[in-house]
């Protein structure tokens, strides 16, 4: 048997077995660089890479691109949170081309403190399930005395 520290001859069979288990824990062949990368990580570990790396919103049924952009873009928006850049690039990291006006940016200006968010999506557009996940990237990224007013999708062809 191989383990980290030596049992004593009255160890029972539980901590024997975890003593074991964990003396073979060295032969996993994990490069720690290369779980810490968000281009790196296997796939399957992305979800706890997101929890370390503090991923405000995370989704299980996005694509691995999704999910590498969220936890690419999470420090990036910690750094920026409360502002309109953190808004911008927390729905940017999740494919959404957005813009924020604020109250005073818009004419005639709006009631203080209100925004609204200008979203450029293709003939597609987006569905509820789509608008409830910009609600809450959005309600995670902005500054807590603004309120959205209203969202308006901005239709691009091609």
């Amino acid at each position: 048997m191989s383990s980290f520290t030596p049992l004593p001859p009255n160890a029972t069979k539980s901590e024997r077995a975890l003593a074991e288990a964990a003396g073979h824990v060295g032969d996993v062949p994990v490069i720690v660089k290369e779980v810490w990368n968000p281009d790196t990580c296997p796939a399957p570990l992305l979800p706890w890479l997101a929890s370390a790396r503090s991923v405000d919103v995370w989704d299980p049924e996005w694509t691995t691109e999704q999910k590498r952009a969220a936890i690419k873009a999470s420090l990036n928006v910690h750094r920026k949170k409360g502002t309109i850049g953190a808004v911008v690039d927390a729905l940017a990291a999740l494919g959404f081309n957005a813009q924020v006006q604020e109250w005073f940016n818009q004419i005639p200006p709006a009631a203080p403190y209100t925004y609204r968010l200008i979203i450029e999506v293709d003939q597609i557009g987006f569905d509820l399930d789509d608008v409830a996940l910009l609600l809450e990237v959005v309600r995670n990224a902005k500054n807590l005395r603004s309120h959205l007013t209203e969202i308006l999708p901005i239709i691009r062809t091609q």
